[in-house]
């Protein structure tokens, strides 16, 4: 495997450090929720048919709300997100 890494110090001295923290749902505070809702407001702005709506005041899920999350924060917060959520299907 070719890797190619810069040797330059003030390449990765100049990048915030990310922190990683997986979480169940009930372990986020309403701040947390906060934080959470103004990065996905964001990301995704003014699109689509609701306009980001979902993600007003402290909500922090569209849709169903993920039982688990993953998320990433560096010097500015919330630098990334991933929710899980659990589906059963019933057969027959």
């Amino acid at each position: 495997m070719n890797m190619s890494v810069s040797s330059s110090t003030g390449d990765l001295l100049a990048r915030s450090q990310v922190r990683w923290r997986l979480c169940w749902e009930n372990e986020l505070t309403l701040a947390d929720h906060t934080e959470l809702a103004e990065f996905f407001r964001k990301a995704y702005g003014a699109n689509g048919e609701f306009n980001a709506a979902p993600f007003e005041g402290s909500r922090s899920w569209a849709g169903a709300r993920p039982e688990l999350r993953i998320i990433a924060y560096d010097s500015n917060g919330v630098a990334g997100h991933a929710g899980i959520l659990r589906r059963f299907i019933k057969v027959g």
